[in-house]
């Protein structure tokens, strides 16, 4: 049975995977959780009294000294471009599963040394990706491979928010690629296969007079090997939230939503043809879907993709290299 340590309390760890967690927890699941309390750990004062199964720890040592590495699920759920020396530590304390936060990694110097830490430990590493196992795309991978509405020709993926405040108050993030595209980016490589990046491109938040630079928006097009064209759009300025992912196929149209908050878990998929339109509503509460497989998997020793987010990682790597030098060029054209 598995323990759980996580580091990092900011909202993915607090607001998502802890009460994820302890609601899994409280459920019953046995053989898969030990009956020991969820450890947690982060610099800053954070107060969990509302999850009683959570303890938090004063230390990385104490939080670390608590459960048995040998036994433990480590979620790191610490910002881009900040796991790499945490991952560094717990893998020479002993951990081997680790449950990341997307992306793997923000730069390709972290990437590559959390590749070489996986082979050199042994490590299990498990990507937050709730979309990637979701009852919709589930749902639409099956379409897609049905061929009942012809070849996939073009998707498109929406993820529309407005993030004002936590852009205003929070520096985890420093540009719109690495809020809601990580999400997406894995799943149009699941619907579309292997892609290379052809365009990508950020604009900075207006909010009265303040100007966020490279928070307003993100787009990204991808060309999948099979000819398919992918565009993820991120807009979060947006005045109103949207999670979704349009497929245009040979005979018909597929649109399908994700569930917008913990609030409604509740996924949609709509399906347009010459000859029906279809609508279906369901359940899709992907969170707890990941945990549980991925815990499950490294219960039973079972591999995890990791693979599919290295890929995913390496392009967004790439999408925000050239913004960066777009920028440059406009700053420095006559």
């Amino acid at each position: 049975m598995l323990q759980t340590l996580v580091l990092g309390l900011g909202r993915s760890g607090a607001a998502l995977h802890l009460p994820v967690l302890s609601r899994i927890g409280e459920s019953g699941l046995p053989g898969l959780f030990a009956e020991h309390p969820l450890i947690a750990y982060d610099p800053r004062p954070v107060d969990l009294r509302h999850l009683p199964r959570v303890r938090v720890a004063t230390s990385l040592t104490e939080a670390m000294g608590r459960v048995d590495p040998a036994k433990t699920v480590a979620h790191l759920c610490t910002p881009p471009g900040s796991r790499l020396t945490l991952l560094e530590e717990l893998a020479r304390n002993g951990f081997r599963r680790f449950i990341v936060e997307k992306p793997l990694g923000a730069g390709r110097r972290e990437l590559d040394r959390i590749g070489v830490l996986r082979r050199r430990y042994g490590l299990q590493l498990a990507v937050v990706a709730p979309w990637l196992v979701a009852g919709l795309t589930e749902r639409l991978a099956k379409l897609v491979r049905s061929g009942e509405f012809g070849a996939l020709r073009s998707l498109t993926v929406n993820q529309h928010k407005p993030r004002f405040h936590r852009s205003l108050t929070n520096s985890g993030h420093t540009n719109a690629c690495e809020v809601e595209l990580p999400h997406a980016v894995p799943v149009a490589l699941r619907l579309g296969g292997p892609a290379e990046l052809v365009d990508a491109e950020w604009t900075d938040m207006a909010c009265g007079d303040r100007s966020i630079p490279r928070l307003g928006s993100a787009q990204l097009t991808l060309r999948h090997e099979g000819g398919v064209t992918s565009r993820l759009r991120s807009d979060l300025t947006s005045p109103i939230r949207e999670r979704s992912v349009t497929l245009s196929l040979d005979h018909g149209i597929v649109t399908g939503h994700y569930p917008l908050s913990a609030e409604d878990d509740h996924a949609q998929l709509e399906v347009v043809a010459p000859d029906r339109i279809e609508r279906e509503v369901f359940r899709d509460d992907a969170l707890t879907t990941f945990f549980l497989r991925t815990y499950r998997a490294f219960r039973d020793g079972l591999p995890v993709d990791v693979e599919v987010h290295e890929r995913a990682a390496r392009l967004l790597i790439e999408a925000k290299e050239r913004c960066a030098r777009r920028v440059l060029v406009a700053t420095h054209a006559p």
